[in-house]
């Protein structure tokens, strides 16, 4: 009797699941994961529900060889980054169920990778410049585009806390408190006279021809005026374009503006901490990735002891 319970169970769990029962395994974390947080549940009902769809099994019938085949399967399609994150909420998903009795594999056996940024060229001054020259020479019809430039260099925001922006958020001096993209969390970026002088005129035909709600977003298409954001891909279009005008063949992209400003703080020799705080990362640990090969003070610390030693070992002899 014993024995055909057991081939009951196994055939049971062997019968793939169908997308209410997926649906609703995974909403029952999700649920659950709202109740003290909104922002988290957001962010992790996609993945949930892709990793439950993927592996089409209930927690009881998991084994880590599926959590290894939906990793694979990311390869290749999503950075390192992204990875980690979404590996990251998969794994807290498993422990949910783990903690219930349910899931019947160590979850140590569900290993999150580490991630790693993607390697960017920073935009140097001078290509900056021939971008700016480039735009500038456009007139007037050029306004927003230079303004999403200008800014992207002064304040090293990502694409997507740009896009963000309402016409509510710039401040009178020349600052604005953005939401940051991946903590979710708030910080203040800053941008200089000239770039505040593009927006400021950028910002009268904003209001003048576009919403009147002040809560609209900051960049929309010029076209319609109708308060739909400004696409990423649509900046990425412009950016090139200028590249091209400017006759900039290096391989630059719009990350590069915040790969230079890190660099540019780590140049100053500001410390880690406060380049993580301005550019919106979690830990200090997360921007030596960018200023590792920044520092100035790296070559005078080589140069140091190098002194040191010819002067060891001149004791020596």
């Amino acid at each position: 009797m014993n024995n055909t319970l057991q081939v009951y169970r196994t055939s049971l769990f062997d019968t793939p699941l169908t997308s209410s029962s997926n649906y609703e395994l995974a909403n029952e974390y999700l649920q659950w994961k709202q109740s003290y947080t909104k922002s988290a549940y957001r962010s992790y009902k996609v993945w949930v529900h892709r990793f439950q769809e993927f592996v089409n099994k209930p927690p009881e019938h998991l084994r880590h060889t599926d959590y290894s085949a939906f990793a694979n399967s990311l390869q290749g399609r999503f950075a390192s980054l992204g990875i980690q994150y979404a590996l990251n909420i998969v794994h807290n998903y498993l422990r949910f169920y783990l903690e219930q009795g349910r899931l019947r594999f160590p979850l140590y056996l569900a290993r999150v990778p580490k991630g790693y940024p993607n390697s960017h060229e920073a935009i140097t001054e001078a290509e900056y410049k021939k971008v700016i020259d480039v735009l500038r020479a456009q007139g007037k019809r050029s306004l927003r585009d230079l303004a999403i430039i200008m800014l992207l260099h002064d304040t090293g925001m990502r694409i997507g806390e740009l896009v963000s922006l309402s016409v509510e958020d710039i401040e009178e001096d020349s600052s604005a408190v953005i939401r940051t993209e991946k903590t979710i969390r708030q910080r203040r970026v800053f941008w200089n006279p000239d770039t505040d002088n593009v927006l400021q005129r950028y910002l009268v035909d904003r209001v003048n021809y576009g919403p009147a709600n002040e809560l609209d977003a900051l960049f929309i298409s010029e076209s319609s005026w109708n308060g739909k954001p400004f696409s990423r891909r649509s900046i990425e279009r412009i950016f090139r374009m200028a590249l091209l005008k400017a006759g900039i063949q290096r391989k630059l992209c719009l990350h590069s503006f915040r790969h230079a400003f890190i660099h540019r703080l780590a140049k100053l020799s500001v410390p880690d901490a406060i380049i993580a705080q301005l550019v919106g990362h979690s830990t200090p640990a997360t921007i030596a990735h960018y200023t590792k090969l920044s520092r100035p003070e790296l070559k005078e610390f080589a140069h140091k002891q190098l002194v040191f030693a010819t002067h060891e070992s001149l004791l020596a002899a």
